[in-house]
């Protein structure tokens, strides 16, 4: 019994050494995925729920860009750190006119990963359109 407890001493050392890289790749990568994923997600939102804020505001009292606008750089500002173009546009023109107008909220930033092990885009963005609830010509 002793005998076969000195030939296997070294044996778990060597077999931790050869799984630990695997592991560490695979763990790594998640974890620059769950990144690209959580930074992607952000904007998504940010984008989405800034249209659907300038989305709810009255054309003929209020300024829905504006008011997007506003809600979108606060929203962004966990993700861009002040690295973001931001684009908020109503769309009233062709085919965008009432009971079609609509508005038009885009993020972009940068992408720095923070290992590199997933293929990942150099920048990354997000657009969202919300048609405006108050959908009234102007009043004279």
């Amino acid at each position: 019994m002793r005998h076969e407890r000195q030939q296997r001493r070294g044996a778990n050392a060597i077999e931790f050494a050869l799984t630990l890289p695997l592991y560490l790749l695979i763990v790594l990568g998640i974890m620059d995925f769950g990144y690209l994923y959580h930074i992607q997600a952000g904007l998504d939102n940010a984008a989405a729920t800034s249209c659907r804020e300038g989305a709810k505001i009255d054309p003929n009292d209020g300024d829905p860009v504006a008011t997007a606008s506003a809600f979108l750089t606060s929203r962004s500002a966990l993700f861009c750190s002040g690295g973001c173009t931001m684009d908020v546009q109503d769309l009233n023109t062709g085919q965008w006119e009432p009971p079609d107008r609509t508005i038009k909220c885009g993020i972009t930033r940068s992408y720095t990963p923070l290992i590199g092990l997933v293929p990942h885009p150099a920048t990354l963005s997000s657009v969202s359109f919300q048609r405006l609830e108050w959908q009234r010509n102007p009043t004279p």
